[in-house]
């Protein structure tokens, strides 16, 4: 995008050899001879990136436009020109807000020009952060909903809210564990909430959301013309979020050289943008989210052990939904007023049979699919749709269970979990059986068992199969579409990032099975 400049200057052989000089550095520029002129332009909508000022103007002069600028458009760049140097004019500029003072241009030299192009360049960075700081503001969610509990922690979350209460106010980084849509976020927002920088920003980042050269510029910002397309300048989560909480959702997703990256953030406490060697120091506290297995991910190497070790400090495992029984009510009566005050739908009052079928489902999709599931109920208006939709989730769940092997019985009772592990205290174990070996997930056979026959049972016959299943389905699926993996996931009623892991599990590449 062209930058777009103003020149104020009452006169006109200057204004015309500037505005010349200016559109040959390939700028736009729009010309005013008096204060007067300018002020009913930017009352009228003209909002140019930077305004060069003359000093000396008949009738309402530089300083006392500057003031009037000031007042109507606070963050405005604006350059004072003047033929001399005036200490207590420069002073009072200065104090106004002016973003630069400079001689006019036009020594035999060209001194005067190189020192207005630098200036100008400077005024464009800053009026570019302003832009960005305004643009990653108007990100923040203003719904205070999101921002604290919206239910009655049952006796499973108990442990996690005391730690929450105990942990908010240090600046102690956190990982908060638990399957998917439990509300790990809604955690992260309650320590945030209550912890000593809940006035400034609170910054969510969705590590799976974008590829990891896209994240990183997200995360770290980057500076005019670090790669192609890099137009202007641009703030970071980090930067943005400064004396406040960062939040990197599904932390299990980021590239292994990226967080290389974050742990240098953690250990020291500063980053630099992207094309820039300026350290940048990053007054923030991370908060980490995951659903994965991270202590598998190390194993296999794509997770750095460091960074799971400086992260694990604390640790908060949020249970599931169907673990919370006695927080579903509060939460239904929560979702069915907040979505009847979004969509301007009657208030729902939902009947006994349905709490009571709503209770006895076992909610894989967590605090998630309930909140969408009232979301539904509140637009249709109809229960007896939310009723048949339970019960087919029920059976279909049910004849899941009926088609799988019987589970051999535990030898003896688990321990209970601990809903957060501290320093010195041992992570949770996933794995309650022998996993597959990678050789028959990726083909599907009984290859790579033969070492040891003791490994095979009817479990793992089944997640073979299974994984076998799976495969083919994907893979004649990718072929139909070619390899459009968006509608292949909406062809197999799954989610694209659920796609993107089961091609990644099944080891299946463009060109067959890897």
């Amino acid at each position: 995008m062209t930058a777009r400049l103003t020149i104020v200057d009452d006169d006109p052989a200057f204004t015309d050899f500037l505005q010349t000089l200016l559109k040959t550095r390939g700028y736009a520029v729009d010309v005013f001879h008096s204060g007067g002129e300018l002020l009913e332009a930017l009352r009228g909508g003209l909002a140019p990136h930077v305004i060069l000022l003359d000093v000396t103007m008949p009738d309402l002069d530089g300083l006392e436009t500057l003031r009037a600028i000031r007042s109507a458009h606070p963050t405005a760049q604006v350059i004072m020109l003047s033929g001399r140097q005036a200490p207590s004019t420069i002073i009072e500029a200065v104090r106004l807000g002016a973003a630069d003072y400079v001689l006019k241009p036009g020594d035999p030299e060209g001194l005067g020009e190189m020192a207005l192009e630098a200036a100008i360049r400077n005024a464009l960075e800053r009026e570019s952060l302003s832009a960005e700081v305004q643009r990653l503001g108007a990100q923040m969610p203003e719904d205070p909903d999101g921002a604290q509990l919206c239910w009655r922690p049952s006796v499973a979350m108990r442990p996690v809210m005391d730690m929450v209460e105990r942990i908010a106010d240090s600046d102690v980084d956190v990982l908060i564990r638990g399957e998917s849509g439990v509300g790990k976020d809604v955690v992260a927002r309650e320590l945030h909430r209550r912890s000593d920088r809940r006035a400034k920003p609170f910054v969510k980042v969705n590590c799976a959301a974008l590829p990891a050269d896209l994240l990183e510029s997200e995360l770290f910002g980057h500076e005019r013309g670090a790669f192609t397309g890099a137009g202007t300048t641009r703030v970071g989560k980090f930067e943005f979020a400064q004396h406040g909480t960062v939040m990197l959702d599904e932390i299990g997703e980021m590239p292994p050289a990226l967080q290389a990256k974050i742990l240098h953030v953690l250990q020291d406490r500063q980053f630099t943008r992207l094309g820039s060697n300026r350290p940048i120091d990053a007054n923030v506290r991370v908060l980490a989210a995951t659903n994965r297995n991270l202590e598998s991910m190390m194993r296999a190497g794509n997770f750095r052990e460091d960074l799971y070790y400086r992260l694990q400090v604390i640790e908060l495992r949020v249970p599931a939904l169907r673990d919370r029984r006695e927080e579903i009510v509060s939460l239904v009566e929560f979702f069915l007023a907040k979505y009847a005050r979004v969509y301007r739908r009657p208030a729902l009052r939902p009947s006994q049979l349905l709490i009571e079928t709503i209770l006895d489902y076992s909610w894989p999709g967590n605090i998630r699919e309930l909140e969408n599931m009232m979301k539904r109920f509140v637009v249709l208006q109809d229960e007896n749709l939310v009723l048949s939709e339970l019960a087919h989730a029920k059976e279909m769940s049910a004849a899941a269970q009926a088609a799988a092997p019987p589970a051999p019985a535990p030898a003896a009772p688990p321990a209970p979990e601990p809903a957060y592990a501290g320093v010195g205290q041992p992570a949770r174990t996933e794995a309650a059986a022998e996993p597959v070996p990678a050789v028959a997930m990726a083909t599907g056979s009984l290859e790579g068992f033969e070492a040891d026959a003791a490994s095979i049972n009817l479990q793992t016959l089944a997640r073979t199969a299974a994984m076998r299943a799976e495969r083919e389905a994907i893979e004649q699926a990718l072929v139909r579409f070619r390899w459009n993996r968006r509608k292949t996931a909406e062809y197999l009623s799954v989610s694209y990032k659920t796609l993107l892991n089961k091609i990644k599990e099944c080891g299946i590449t463009d060109s067959g099975v890897a």
